[in-house]
């Protein structure tokens, strides 16, 4: 398996480096932001499923996954409910 966790390290790389060039691009700072989150979804699951050696346990692979989303989407919605209170 060597192989496969190289392989694995160079997707990793890959994706950061695109996230990095990302920034240095002229559009807004938005839709970088949207990218390099979905970027880094794509890195938590390679990480969970390969290193974390949980690509056998499919019930706890949905609850690793899951779980920081619920929690972004509970930051979220404080943060855009809080916002409109101010204005």
């Amino acid at each position: 398996p060597t192989k496969l966790y190289l392989m694995i390290w160079g997707w990793l790389a890959g994706l950061m480096l695109i996230g990095v060039f990302l920034s240095e691009l002229p559009i807004p700072k938005a839709t970088i932001v949207l990218i390099v989150l979905g970027l880094s979804s794509v890195k938590a699951t390679l990480v969970a499923l390969y290193y974390m050696h949980l690509k056998m346990d499919r019930w706890v692979l949905a609850l690793v996954a899951l779980a920081p989303l619920v929690l972004i989407l509970l930051a979220l919605s404080v943060v855009f409910a809080s916002r409109l209170v101010q204005i």
